[in-house]
């Protein structure tokens, strides 16, 4: 039986990714869309066909009918809707980040175990089958990892996003999803992280976070370093990531190219298109769903996340370098 889905937040992100890849999937069935816009909302049902529209979270949340939970609000509301919706025993994909400060992660950690859903975080790019195929040829390394990872993502044509009240600016908004990838990549738990930037290209957003050159080391000395901002041309290749590993290297080129260097064998990878797993992480989440088991993405990663940048953040204002202690967040109560 399709999962009986609701999606709450009907802005552009549900409208272009999830919501196409819900209706066009046999594993979900659209129920119901919310949105605080009832106009937003119920234009949302009829495009894609829910069921039922409205501007009320908390009745999806007492619905029966309701088995999954997409939260694709603005940030500052992820956590609360997150763990209400954990609250009321629904299963839940919540956009990043999971959180945006660091007292709101426990809650929702112990939620999880307490209720045993499935709760996943959409880091979406470690579906992608070029990081599968990354991940992969790097089983078995040697040497401790060093990754380059260069991010170009355009002047913010959203500026909640880099609000630091409402969307946290660019580390806490957007760079989860790499400090995800390189815990992905590395295999292994970030201690450390450096960094520095600021505002360098929004004057006109107070406090706004939206460059930052980023150090993370991990517990087996791999070192990644992340480049990310909104500076440069629109135009340019959004994402290019380079892992070097003992006498090997790969480049993942913006999520369509994949070039190994160094293995036996020919690995080289030309998709026709961008992918950047947002399709394969429904396939995955409802057969997570159907076989009682956690997704392969958890509110243990997003923890890791969100506390890589709040902690970057923090680098960035003392000038610092700062532990990351994901124990220390997550022990059991």
């Amino acid at each position: 039986m399709p999962v009986q889905s609701a999606v709450i937040g009907c802005g552009n992100f549900a409208r272009y990714i999830h919501l196409p890849n819900i209706v066009s999937s046999p594993d979900y069935h659209l129920y119901a869309v919310v949105d605080a816009d009832f106009e937003r909302a119920r234009e949302t049902a009829e495009k894609f066909g829910a069921d039922n529209y409205l501007t009320d979270y908390q009745a999806i949340l007492s619905d029966p009918k309701v088995e999954l939970v997409f939260i694709c609000t603005p940030h500052n509301q992820h956590a609360k809707m997150a763990l209400d919706a954990v609250n009321a025993g629904k299963h839940v994909l919540v956009e990043k980040p999971m959180a945006m400060k660091v007292q709101e992660l426990k809650p929702i950690v112990d939620a999880v175990r307490k209720q045993g859903i499935t709760f996943t975080v959409g880091f979406n790019r470690r579906y992608s089958p070029l990081s599968r195929k990354a991940k992969q040829l790097l089983m078995g390394r040697k040497y401790p990892l060093l990754v380059n990872y260069r991010i170009v993502d355009s002047i913010c044509k959203h500026p909640w996003a880099l609000d630091p009240e409402i969307g946290g600016g660019r580390l806490i908004g957007e760079a989860v999803h790499f400090f995800d990838m390189c815990s992905y990549l590395t295999d292994c738990e970030p201690v450390r992280v450096y960094a520095e930037g600021g505002n360098l290209s929004h004057p006109e957003i107070p406090d706004a976070q939206d460059n930052a050159v980023v150090l993370l080391r991990f517990a087996d000395n791999s070192i990644a370093a992340i480049t990310h901002g909104d500076l440069g041309d629109s135009a340019y290749p959004k994402e290019r990531l380079e892992l070097f590993a003992g006498e090997r290297t790969i480049l993942i080129d913006d999520y369509q190219l994949l070039e190994a260097h160094g293995f036996q064998g020919e690995h080289n990878i030309a998709l026709p298109e961008v992918d950047k797993g947002f399709a394969q992480e429904l396939v995955e989440l409802a057969s997570a769903i159907r076989e009682h088991k956690s997704a392969p993405i958890t509110e243990i990663d997003g923890t890791r996340a969100t506390l890589c940048a709040v902690k970057g953040i923090e680098a960035i204002k003392t000038r610092q370098a700062q532990d990351v202690d994901l124990a220390a967040v997550t022990e059991k109560s």
